[in-house]
């Protein structure tokens, strides 16, 4: 029997690799309970004894997660972070958040701050106007990062949505109810998610031939009070849309509160879809048609994906992992108004308000 075996050793005696030895030995619940067993059995085999202390000076790394989220009064976010600490909490983990309310001065705060608490790694939905160069710099702490919904190019770990895929695919539904004026609502200059799903919004009006009047791609805060103000503004066109497409569902809300405030009913008088489907889409007056990507399968992936980078404390090395989910449109009462049209090509057809159906690429 060797005097000092290693995990290298337990490796070769189980017939497994070292990153899998050292998460047994942690008592990582991700290892397979055969696996886990079989790599103890090698240990015991080998006279191998775990020092837990000398684990963690040398990865000098804690058990602690940072998750930094731009905006925790969106529902959304919200059920991310849950999904995302039920993953990290399962393979013993703990987590240590922080809310930047879209402000760059408190995001650098806050990473200063976590970056000094010695965290293991990083998942975070960057503040608007965040520099390019962040990524790069939480990297070279040796600190790995996993961005969700916002990304920052593609030699960054990132977990997000095809935007411009949903987008099209909520104009092409309204469309087929027979709108030919539509309308986007947030529109934020300069802001790379927004930029995407106008585009895919945009190309699908142009498929059709569809004209779009500068008016229509309505600039609000991405909040209830934007909605509201879209609301107003749409209301005070010469040239009035039918429908709009809502940055996300906080838009879309705001958009149902001001046109029952005004008398008017959304998918009768204004059809309206938003984005994210957040558990109060489906219980809005009338009930919202909105784009899902699933907030619990994204947030499992952040999670799994920064967990895939910490072995025994240090960061493995790799390409950037990069997925991006493809958006299914939820289609509810909001939206399900057809109206007539003197164009037959837009698909005109009836239906029946009021149940779900899912709308998925063909």
């Amino acid at each position: 029997m060797k005097s000092n075996p290693t995990i290298l050793d337990i490796a070769r005696t189980a017939g497994v690799s070292k990153s899998t030895v050292s998460l047994v030995l942690q008592e990582n619940p991700r290892i397979p309970a055969d696996t886990a067993e079989k790599v103890r059995q090698a240990a015991r085999q080998l006279g191998y004894v775990y020092n837990r202390g000398a684990a963690a000076l040398r990865g000098r790394r804690s058990a602690t997660i940072g998750m930094v989220i731009n905006d925790l009064t969106n529902p959304f976010f919200v059920e991310l972070l849950v999904a995302i600490e039920r993953v990290l909490a399962e393979a013993g983990y703990t987590t240590l958040m922080a809310h930047t309310a879209e402000s760059v001065a408190t995001q650098t705060r806050v990473l200063r701050s976590m970056r000094e608490q010695n965290v293991a790694g990083l998942i975070m939905s960057p503040a608007l106007g965040t520099d390019d160069a962040l990524p790069a710099e939480i990297r070279s702490w040796g600190i790995p990062l996993v961005l969700v919904m916002r990304p920052m190019g593609d030699d960054v770990d990132t977990i997000g949505v095809d935007n411009a895929f949903g987008f099209a695919l909520a104009t092409e539904h309204l469309i087929a109810q027979g709108h030919t004026r539509i309308a986007f609502a947030g529109n934020r200059k300069g802001y790379a998610v927004a930029s995407q799903r106008r585009e895919g919004y945009l190309s699908t009006m142009k498929q059709h031939e569809l004209p779009v009047a500068d008016e229509w791609t309505i600039d609000v805060e991405l909040t209830p009070q934007g909605g509201q103000k879209a609301v107003r503004a749409i209301f005070d066109m010469a040239l009035r849309p039918t429908a709009v497409l809502c940055y996300n569902d906080q838009v879309a809300i705001g958009v149902l509160h001001e046109l029952d405030r005004m008398g008017k009913r959304a998918g009768k008088d204004l059809a309206v879809v938003g984005c994210d489907n957040i558990v109060a889409a489906e219980h809005t007056n009338p009930p919202l048609t909105t784009l899902s990507a699933g907030s619990d399968k994204l947030g499992a992936l952040a999670s799994e994906t920064l967990l895939s980078r910490l072995v025994e404390g240090a960061v493995t090395d790799g390409p950037a992992k990069q997925f991006f989910a493809v958006p299914e449109l939820i289609i509810r009462e909001s939206s399900e108004h057809a109206i007539e049209t003197e164009d037959a090509t837009h698909g005109v057809r009836g239906k029946q308000p009021g149940r779900k159906r899912v709308a998925r690429a063909s």
